[in-house]
């Protein structure tokens, strides 16, 4: 059981991940963008009388007048005049939903089933979104606008509460979406949570001023893992004298903590089988 969980769960993972973004850039990029379209275009296409002119024509089913060779209905609660063809392809369309109350209301559910369908708009946003996102890295890889997006960021960094939800975010994404090495230059082992048990964790820097006076030698952040996710977890400060420095790279680190201790560095696994 646990290897046919170790199997599934990374591919697992990773799709449920991958939907999360994929329903927050739908929710917060995709949705607004289309409302607003939908909204335009309805407003651009909108034929909406609210009274027909005195030689309008009765048409061949009730409701329905003729204007100019064109056929308008007018709405179930007695109120706005629509083109006929609108007003069926909508009837036709929202099911069991209901029913728009007001002609423009009848226009953007119009607009949704005839320009705005899933099926061409999704994919066509991807393909929009994907290409300004390359653009975007391209420019700032290019340091074109970098000074810009800096000032940006110092303006943010004043307004008291969402600094720190802006700097958790950007942490976050600096680490999933960026190609930079992880800061960790040390692996270490230290007796932790009692003696004779050891804990791995990555040097992340010098300790506290007040701490290393206290102990009255150099102490060391280290970050303690949580798992699955190797660089999370939370910092204790180590005296120097008490950490042990391990023979493996911070990537040789992650796929062991990862693995439960289960991958071994390659250096560790060729030892083993000399002996």
């Amino acid at each position: 059981m646990l290897r046919g969980l170790g199997v599934l769960l990374p591919p697992l993972l990773t799709i449920v991940i991958l939907v999360w973004i994929w329903q927050t850039v739908k929710a917060y990029v995709l949705e607004p963008v289309s409302i607003e379209a939908r909204n335009i275009l309805a407003l651009k296409i909108a034929d909406v009388r609210n009274n027909l002119p005195s030689d309008a024509k009765p048409g061949d089913e009730p409701g329905v007048f003729v204007v100019d060779s064109v056929r308008y209905r007018q709405l179930d609660n007695g109120g706005q005049y629509i083109p006929l063809d609108v007003y069926r392809k909508v009837k036709r369309g929202i099911g069991s939903a209901a029913e728009p109350e007001t002609g423009i209301g009848y226009y953007r559910r119009y607009v949704e089933m005839v320009y705005l369908r899933p099926v061409f708009v999704i994919p066509a946003f991807l393909l929009v979104f994907v290409s300004l996102m390359y653009l975007l890295g391209v420019l700032f890889a290019a340091g074109v606008g970098r000074a810009l997006w800096v000032q940006l960021e110092h303006a943010v960094e004043r307004l008291p509460v969402v600094r720190s939800v802006y700097n958790a975010a950007k942490q976050v994404t600096d680490y999933m979406f960026t190609e930079k090495q992880l800061d960790f230059k040390r692996v270490i082992a230290f007796e932790h949570p009692s003696l004779g048990q050891w804990q791995i964790g990555f040097v992340a820097s010098e300790g506290l001023r007040e701490v290393r006076e206290l102990a009255g030698e150099p102490v060391l952040a280290v970050l303690v893992h949580v798992n699955p996710v190797p660089v999370s977890g939370y910092v204790r400060l180590v005296p120097k004298s008490q950490v042990l420095d391990l023979d493996m790279t911070v990537d040789q680190a992650v796929h062991y903590i990862i693995s439960f201790g289960v991958v071994l560095p390659p250096q560790q696994i060729a030892q083993l089988k000399r002996a």
